[in-house]
């Protein structure tokens, strides 16, 4: 596919089944890579997204950057006036990319314009999303099943149609993981490089299906919520050639090796329990990776990803506050803006002198202005360092008087709340927002003092506006008494409650609450009530109550607080009775014919008492070689393990284990179980070779179905060794396990000889085994 039609093909197929085509098939195919994507439903919050792909809605606090400047995303650029989306983000490494909407950038992706070939406009002739960094990777699993790495920083809209709309902008950080063909239930670890992420599968059709979008998902014309997504440090080409383009991380268009992850994961892998990826060609070079370290099928990967970025080459800049004061008679114009340090800004308007502001070295920029006559006019801020120059406006109904909250103070004792502020602005009227029923006292300089009474909870910060637009916020400042104690409430547990002469048990009471001023344990025997309080040892939240004599007995706390009648009681009572007979294990009912590498669960719920305890042991593994399992859950009723395969598979598996139950210190005699499984037992319905069109049909029933089980087919001919055809999954049909082999257009080295001498041999992973078979030629 040439460049050019695959670029075309970018804006539309995204984030579906046929974008994943798509970029597996540039994976397979170097030179040709779709990375584009197309947003299908918007997004709505800050969450991971299983499945479904729908969560609540939320937002997470902007964070300073990620681990000391080493991870993530470190700044959001100034807002660009012309689409209300930031300019640019930086990563950690200092590389600032812009958004990228220009149509004719062939190394830009972006959304359809609903008017190709008219000038970008927004909001009539915008794309519905666009990309400040992609970084897409893709793996073929074998089987027609893929899987599909999506990681990047996206600009999308919130309306109710995904369509752009004033005020709907949104920016995320997206990680999406889609794994086709898995096993339902099975745990799988995906390592990119942005972290190592842990899923379990649905289903064998849809298995992993993931989308983790952090961000700004409902605007607020700031975007720094998108600082807390993981896609940063951005992605870019390694020094192998091809390089990436001037001014760009990457070609969109050209798979390639990549640099940039901040763990040095620079790769898409998959691991799985074996089998998972039998006919996969993309399975890991390291045999240990996976869940096995004797199959390479339990792993996949690439190193090859597709990117786009384009360095951004303006600053910009953003006015972040603008308010007027009256000083001496004169108006004075406060404007706070933000961009990158080392920036010229100006500030300039109808009726004010052209004002270079002073900057910070964090990138935050001041300026005060005297305004002249005819009141304070709009302003236009400037980045003359830009080329061209960046501007960026307020009008004058945006710039508010300077209004200053100089205390807001709650008084816990009195339920009292008084604010005090003040305007710069010659006769404003402030309010306090969210307070309907506060009075209000002016006193001299326009000083206003309001008091909200009877008021049980205060609000963490109060809002104070003017009617000439200014506000400002403040902290509010708690004084006076403390809340009335919460209650107490004494709960005690106890793991059990009947207890042999001599056996001691321990009572917990850290699930009790309130606020604990004296805490009493006693403990009575219930005959005659008398006081064996002795009997309970220990300190802190737990005592051991160790009975001396049998019967029935009651332990109490009785818990005290501060106020009055803060009290609480709790108890809980034992029988105690003589020391018991010796348990026995009872280890259940031998297993035989069972699958190979299937998870055998043992029952030793019959052992007497019902309060022993459990201890089970593998004793044998047969026949010799046979890998020794691991037991799960061995001090339980119910531990289980996986049974293994001999070296040679088609020989049945013995595990021999004993179960010891315990109580009060005294140890039953062990019993035993035996585990025996049953090889897979192979039939051939019909083998064939077809000279015709050089093509092996081999077909035939299994015992055993499923991706644990593969059929191997090999061709023996006349001289020379033996020759793997390839393999098949046996699946279940219409009650029946059954596998069907086909090879066409086989190569010249897996053809039947002289147009069919030989034989075929016919193996299964467990077990299986029909060798010498003799086949038809037709």
């Amino acid at each position: 596919m040439r460049n050019a039609d695959l670029r075309a093909r970018l804006t539309r197929a995204v984030h579906d089944r046929r974008h994943r085509r798509l970029l597996l098939s540039a994976v397979r195919a170097p030179g040709a890579s779709p990375a584009g994507r197309r947003r299908t439903t918007a997004a709505l919050a800050v969450a991971a997204l299983v499945g479904s792909g729908m969560a609540a809605a939320g937002a997470l606090a902007p964070p300073p950057a990620h681990d000391g400047g080493t991870k993530g995303l470190a700044k959001v650029g100034p807002i660009d006036p012309a689409n209300g989306f930031p300019i640019w983000y930086k990563d950690t490494n200092g590389v600032r990319l812009e958004l990228c909407t220009d149509p004719d950038d062939q190394f830009c992706i972006m959304g359809d314009l609903p008017n190709p070939g008219d000038p970008v406009v927004f909001p009539t002739n915008f794309p519905d999303e666009a990309f400040w960094s992609v970084g897409d990777s893709a793996i073929d699993l074998g089987n027609g099943n893929d899987a599909l790495l999506v990681t990047a920083v996206e600009a999308a809209f919130g309306s109710a149609d995904g369509l752009p709309a004033p005020k709907q902008q949104m920016s995320f950080g997206r990680v999406r993981t889609r794994i086709e063909g898995l096993t339902a239930g099975a745990t799988y670890t995906v390592t990119h490089p942005y972290g190592v992420d842990t899923h379990v599968a649905e289903d064998a059709v849809r298995g992993v299906n993931v989308t983790e979008d952090v961000g700004n998902l409902v605007w607020d014309g700031v975007f720094d919520q998108t600082l807390a997504s993981r896609p940063a440090p951005f992605l870019k080409w390694t020094d192998d050639a091809p390089a990436a383009p001037e001014g760009y991380l990457g070609d969109p268009a050209v798979p390639h090796k990549v640099t940039g992850s901040p763990y040095g994961t620079n790769v898409f892998r998959i691991e799985g329990p074996a089998g998972s990826f039998p006919a996969s060609p993309d399975q890991c070079a390291d045999i240990a990776l996976g869940a096995s370290d004797q199959t390479r099928d339990d792993c996949v990967e690439t190193d090859l990803f597709t990117v786009q970025g384009k360095i951004a080459t303006k600053i910009g800049a953003q006015i972040t506050k603008a308010s007027y004061t009256e000083s001496g008679g004169d108006l004075y114009l406060d404007v706070f803006a933000t961009s990158e340090p080392g920036q010229t800004l100006t500030v300039g308007g109808s009726g004010l002198v052209t004002t270079t502001m002073r900057g910070s070295s964090g990138g935050e920029y001041f300026a005060r202005v005297k305004v002249g006559a005819g009141g304070v006019p709009a302003i236009t801020l400037t980045n003359v360092s830009d080329t061209p120059d960046t501007t960026s406006s307020l009008n004058a109904d945006q710039i508010g008087d300077s209004v200053h909250v100089s205390s807001a103070v709650y008084d816990a004792t009195a339920q009292t709340l008084t604010v005090v502020a003040a305007s710069g602005g010659p006769g404003a009227n402030l309010s306090l927002v969210g307070q309907p029923g506060a009075t209000l006292a002016v006193a001299g300089d326009n000083v206003h003092t309001f008091t909200v009474d009877a008021l049980p909870a205060p609000p963490a910060e109060v809002v104070v506006r003017s009617d000439k637009g200014g506000l400002d916020t403040d902290d509010v400042l708690v004084v006076g008494g403390v809340n009335v104690p919460t209650a107490v409430d004494a709960v005690i547990t106890a793991l059990k409650t009947s207890l042999r002469l001599g056996e001691g048990v321990v009572v917990d009471s850290s699930a009790s609450t309130g606020d604990v001023v004296t805490a009493e344990w006693k403990a009575l025997k219930n005959s005659g009530n008398v006081d064996v309080s002795a009997l309970l040892t220990g300190a802190g939240p737990t005592r051991t109550f160790t009975p001396t004599e049998t019967g029935t007995f009651t332990v109490s706390l009785t818990l005290t607080g501060p106020g009055s009648g803060n009290s609480d009681t709790a108890s809980i009572t034992f029988q105690v009775t003589d020391p018991q007979v010796v348990p026995i294990a009872r280890a259940g009912a031998d297993r035989t014919l069972v699958e190979p590498l299937s998870t055998v669960t043992l029952d030793g719920g019959a052992s007497t008492p019902a309060g022993a305890t459990y201890l089970w042991a593998i004793d044998t593994v047969a026949p010799q070689g046979t890998p020794v399992p691991a037991l799960t859950g061995a001090t339980t009723a119910t531990p289980s393990f996986v049974l293994p395969l001999a070296p040679d598979p088609a020989a049945p598996v013995t595990v021999v284990l004993s179960l010891v139950v315990a109580d009060n210190g005294v140890a039953s005699a062990p019993d035993g179980v035996t585990v025996t499984s049953a090889p897979d037992g192979l039939t051939l319905g019909s083998a064939q070779w077809r000279t015709s069109s050089n093509e092996w049909r081999v077909r035939g029933d299994s015992t055993y179905c499923g991706q644990k089980n593969l059929v191997t087919v090999y061709y023996n001919p006349p001289n020379g060794p033996q020759v793997e055809l390839g393999s098949v999954v046996p699946v279940a049909a219409a009650g029946v396990c059954g596998w069907d082999f086909r090879l066409r257009n086989a190569p010249a080295g897996k053809r039947a000889v002289n147009g069919g001498d030989g034989t075929i041999t016919v193996r299964s992973r467990l077990g299986g085994l029909l060798d010498r078979q003799v086949f038809s030629a037709r």
